[in-house]
């Protein structure tokens, strides 16, 4: 068996180019929180301008640039509209009530989007005895929906209820260029549509640290002083901030072939006896597969599978998660489909049992912790 391991487990794994090494050794530094580091300087300017917001604010972690959105964005009490598998509800540690002091009010969606209807009549009346609703946050691509994009008109009507009552909208972009390899819409675009928006970078753009929040001039001032809270002022942060600029040269223009790469594992394992696809479609670079194979579960599939050189993650008892990215090419998806397809033939189902169903999100993080 080939030494090399295939590791699905997220884009979170994926390791900084040669390029970005030497951008980093090479960087202008400053002390950012003097706000005297070119590197940073230019790297926020890049990214405010591409999503066409007035400033931008490097943070080391896409968790932190969520919460210090929320809590620039409300007043502690306030009220938070996310969906109820949302990653920053589930995942970020309760942070929207610890850092934001926010009251967190979840609805049921499809694919990450938010009925309508439903958010529409979750915005509170004016009323002394309920909390105000402060924000509403999406999150683009939609991670526990298979990274499903969210449609552009989707986010535009969202937008034009949101003014209409005067609530802020918060995207969660972390994997927002994913979903700008297929569908083509410029970031500026997608800007419009809310009033901040956060990037990961170390993800499938391969930086080894950091992300990306976005806003008008008196938001991301407010961010900052949240940032500071979390301790999440760097000094030399240029060296870090070197990999970002790089990457948009890079390594966005690779992101589709991670998509498409996802298809073909999620093309590989259908028809296959013992799991299914427990999302409607792949449209980027998350697939998550159902067990239902009566004897074996979701941790067992993972170990067997660790065991043939290919990781993925279990998300409980009947769920896997696989993630493409930089660092899997096209043998490595040929070989997770192969190992998953040995494995369960070689223990074939007896007497068919009734799918399962899929587990719940909360059972696990699927990114560890978002970083």
């Amino acid at each position: 068996m080939s030494h090399r391991v295939a590791d699905f487990r997220s884009d979170t794994v994926t390791l900084p180019t040669q390029r970005m090494l030497e951008a980093m050794v090479a960087a202008p530094v400053g002390d950012d929180v003097f706000r005297d580091d070119p590197t940073v300087q230019r790297l926020e300017r890049r990214f405010a301008d591409l999503f066409g917001k007035e400033a931008a604010l490097f943070v080391p972690s896409g968790t932190m640039a969520n919460q210090a959105a929320a809590a620039a964005h409300v007043v502690p009490g306030e009220e938070v509209v996310v969906e109820s598998s949302a990653h920053v509800f589930l995942y970020e540690g309760g942070g929207l009530a610890r850092v934001a002091g926010a009251h967190v009010r979840t609805l049921e969606g499809e694919n990450g989007r938010i009925p309508l209807g439903a958010l529409q009549r979750a915005i509170r009346p004016v009323s002394e005895h309920m909390p105000r609703t402060g924000l509403i946050c999406l999150e683009q691509t939609h991670l526990f929906s298979g990274g499903a994009i969210l449609p552009l008109d989707y986010l535009q009507a969202v937008r034009e209820l949101a003014l209409h009552y005067g609530v802020p909208v918060h995207l969660d972009g972390a994997r927002i260029f994913n979903a700008m390899a297929e569908t083509g819409i410029d970031p500026a675009v997608y800007g419009a549509t809310c009033d901040s928006v956060m990037v990961s970078l170390s993800k499938g753009l391969s930086c080894p640290v950091g992300s990306v929040l976005m806003g008008d001039g008196a938001f991301v001032e407010r961010a900052r002083r949240v940032r500071k809270w979390l301790g999440g002022a760097m000094r030399q942060a240029g060296h870090l901030a070197a990999c970002g600029l790089v990457a948009l040269e890079e390594t966005v223009p690779m992101i589709k072939e991670d998509n498409a790469r996802c298809r073909r594992l999620g093309g590989s394992v259908l028809g296959l006896e013992g799991v299914r696809m427990a999302q409607s479609n792949v449209d980027t670079n998350v697939l998550f597969l159902e067990v239902t194979h009566p004897e074996l579960d979701a941790p067992m599939i993972e170990a067997a599978l660790r065991d043939r050189g290919v990781l993925c993650l279990a998300l409980g008892e009947r769920l896997l998660r696989f993630v493409t990215h930089r660092m899997v090419d096209d043998e490595d998806v040929e070989r997770a489909g192969r190992a998953l397809q040995e494995l369960l033939d070689a223990n074939p189902p007896g007497v068919p049992a009734a799918p399962p169903s899929p587990e719940s999100p909360e059972s696990t993080d699927p990114e560890g912790a978002r970083s």
